[in-house]
């Protein structure tokens, strides 16, 4: 049980010093996005198996457990979980995908090759497994983690341990899976991968795209020198460009074009009113003598955390950094009203100068009973400074004893409990070269502490914070509502949203392209219902019911305009984009007329010409033309074709038309044929593996459907 017992006996102040709590597990309520009793729906397909909504939970919630442990979270953003679900979605598409495909290959991962990986230790994959790494080499520790799973093997069926236990077991259960994934995908690639050939031809070829380089003189005629008015664009023009094109236009996933109108519920000045007279009055408790400071700022629910540490000017909010070198000590400032809708109050109490940054070392001694405790410490202190190894002596204990870096960064700015300030405090406080010992409050145990370097000496402060974030009241919301929904309510259609908004003071707005995997409308978070209703029960023309959305600040109102189907984009949608396409052409065509023939050196003459030149253009990058800010593939192909002192034909580049002329030729000795073959392998490898991964997944026929429940 050596293992499980290292698990548990790693104190808080260990945890909180180093700064990596790396055996926390948060056990909680879990996002429920799915709730027991309901009906089983489903959340997609793949290759026409069905993805259950309780089968992408579990997943979700897997992935979501495996990120609060690694960073030691009680919970996650909304940001991070949605987040999590795409990954968790994206990973189950690709591994089905895969899986299908290497299965009629007969390709396959045994148990012997995953324990093989296991036990190297190697895999990018593995170094993520946080919790059972080497605490020396920061690296996954494949010994640590058998020695942990021989041990739950033995107590899993025991209920009264096996639950300490199983979340870890969990925790591996879900790197295990997706490392197996992996590995059978890098088989699948290697297999693709040895399906290419190179030879010395082409490897030449492609060393020369990259190490032949060329510098030339350019002359640019922008696009944007000529009127659009000096062209003409006609209907069977832009046919015949969304023709030459289509494949570009290919859509793969349906999608939605609404109309919305978003308002956003801000504080009123009655309510600046009443913050301000809540500061005033925490600002009076800072000033009546009461020093009881952390339960003021407890009471207040101040985003800044109080603590007797002194802190770095850095680490406090701006508008104290701004004015802390010119109050007096006990001086009480604000309210101050911040552009970020927060007040703030605060008390300077003192500053002092302190190490940034302390290296020491520490080993936990603790027993069953503070007279051995405190034996036992006397005994390991007397052996350390006599000259035995720290390292060696906190080994026997179970400990690391290597010396670790702490700084101000590891406590600053964070909530740190009475026990551990003690121990900053001790090591602030603590002369280099000595050791010293310390009781750890409301414990039995002791530690003992070397402290054996103190760098960067600076100033840092003691200050009361009571800062705030200004809430809109319920009786600002239920006004705005009121306004809001008197709006919607006189709006049968999306033309009516259009009609009346701007006589209610509101703004329509148009979102197009909205696709069923999108997270926000108009992005603004917590829209999931709006974002169900346009894909599950909109038709066009119509508009939702007000959606409460934001941070519980925000009204939103939509209307469906279009639904836009699987296929090729529609050339109506497109012909705005394509008409400038076409003007871009027609440009291009009459300058090329007006100076064809001409030589490089008459061209200077010619109105709105742009001179410059450029050095260094390889084939296998596309060349940036500083006269006009542009990247240009075309020049990089078309300079290979030149001799040196010979000037191009014109050439329609992206924002001009150019002529070029090429001064001097760089060429390098072409690289190893061999590499070079592997190296071009490599390349299309690259290459062809994202465009398979989209054919697989085309030809997969993926369905998504969360947006219906999640």
């Amino acid at each position: 049980m050596a293992t499980l017992q290292k698990l548990r006996d790693k104190g808080p102040v260990l945890i909180i010093v180093v700064g990596l709590a790396l055996f926390a597990f948060i056990a909680g309520d879990a996002w429920r996005i799915f709730q027991p009793g309901q009906s089983i729906p489903s959340a997609g397909s793949i290759n026409g198996e069905e993805i259950t909504a309780a089968d992408f939970q579990t997943a979700f919630e897997e992935y979501s457990n495996v990120i609060k442990i690694n960073s030691n979270k009680n919970s996650l953003t909304e940001e991070e979980l949605t987040w999590v679900k795409e990954q968790t979605w994206n990973s189950l598409v690709e591994a089905k995908i895969i899986n299908d495909e290497a299965e009629k290959l007969g390709l396959s991962i045994t148990d012997a090759e995953l324990q093989e990986i296991v036990n190297s230790g190697a895999h990018p994959i593995l170094q993520q497994v946080f919790v059972f790494a080497n605490q020396q080499t920061g690296r996954f520790d494949a010994d640590y983690l058998n020695n942990f799973l021989a041990q739950y093997e033995q107590i899993k069926n025991d209920p009264t341990v096996a639950g300490q236990a199983e979340p870890l077991y969990n925790y591996w259960m879900f790197f295990e899976k997706n490392l197996a994934n992996s590995l059978l995908a890098q088989k699948y690639m290697a297999l693709l991968e040895n399906s290419f050939i190179s030879n010395d031809i082409a490897a030449k070829y492609n060393s020369d795209a990259y190490n032949t380089t060329y510098d030339i003189e350019v002359k640019a005629f922008p696009y944007t020198a000529i009127p659009d008015s000096v062209v003409s664009v006609s209907n069977a023009d832009i046919k015949d460009k969304y023709n030459s094109q289509k494949e570009l236009y290919k859509v793969n996933n349906e999608s939605r074009n609404i109309k919305y109108v978003s308002y956003r519920v801000e504080p009123s000045a009655q309510d600046h009113t009443e913050m301000n007279k809540v500061m005033t009055e925490w600002a009076d408790s800072l000033k009546s003598g009461n020093t009881d400071y952390a339960t003021i700022v407890r009471l207040s629910n101040s985003e800044v955390p109080y603590s007797t540490l002194a802190w770095s000017k850095d680490a406090y909010p701006e508008e104290i950094r701004a004015r802390i070198d010119s109050v007096s000590a006990n001086e009480v400032v604000g309210p101050i009203r911040n552009a970020d809708n927060t007040y703030t109050v605060f008390k300077y109490l003192s500053s002092e100068t302190v190490s940034d940054s302390i290296r020491y070392k520490m080993l936990v001694v603790a027993t069953d009973a503070a007279e051995k405790t405190a034996t036992l410490t006397d005994s390991l202190l007397n052996v350390l400074k006599g000259g035995a190894n720290f390292a060696e002596v906190a080994k026997k204990y179970n400990q690391n004893g290597e010396e670790i870096w702490l700084t101000s960064a590891m406590y600053e700015g964070m909530s740190v409990d009475a026990s551990n300030v003690a121990f900053l405090d001790a090591l602030l406080a603590a002369k280099t070269g000595e050791f010293k010992t310390m009781d750890v409050q409301g414990t039995n145990n002791k530690i003992i502490y070397y402290v054996s370097e103190k760098r960067n000496p600076e100033t840092k402060y003691n200050v009361v914070v009571v800062k705030e974030k200004l809430e809109r009241s319920e009786d600002t919301y239920k006004e705005a509502y009121n306004r809001f929904s008197h709006f919607v309510a006189s709006c049968q259609n999306v033309e009516d949203l259009e009609a009346k908004a701007e006589e209610f003071g509101f703004r329509v707005m148009s979102q197009n392209n909205i696709l069923a995997n999108q997270t926000q409308i108009a992005n603004i978070k917590g829209t999931d219902e709006t974002h169900r209703w346009i894909f599950s029960e909109a038709e066009v023309g119509e508009i939702s019911a007000i959606d409460e959305c934001g941070n519980n600040d925000n009204l939103l109102v939509a209307g469906l305009v279009k639904v836009n189907e699987k296929g090729y984009a529609l050339l109506d949608d497109l012909a705005p984009i394509l008409r400038l396409d076409v003007i871009k052409d027609k440009k291009a065509e009459k300058i090329i007329a007006d100076i064809k023939g001409k030589k490089f050196n008459e061209l200077s003459s010619i109105a709105n010409v742009k001179s410059g030149s450029v050095n260094r253009i390889a084939f296998g990058s596309p060349a940036y033309i500083n006269v006009t800010s542009s990247s240009e593939p075309a020049i990089s192909a078309a300079v290979t074709k030149l001799n040196e002192g010979e000037e191009s034909a014109p050439i329609k580049g992206a924002s001009a038309v150019y002529v070029i002329k090429l001064t001097k030729k760089n060429v390098k000795e072409t690289a190893d044929l061999k590499s070079e073959r592997e190296k071009l392998i490599r390349q299309n490898t690259r290459n062809i593996a994202g465009m398979m991964m989209q054919d697989l997944s085309e030809k997969a026929n993926v369905t998504d459907s969360r947006y219906l429940y999640f």
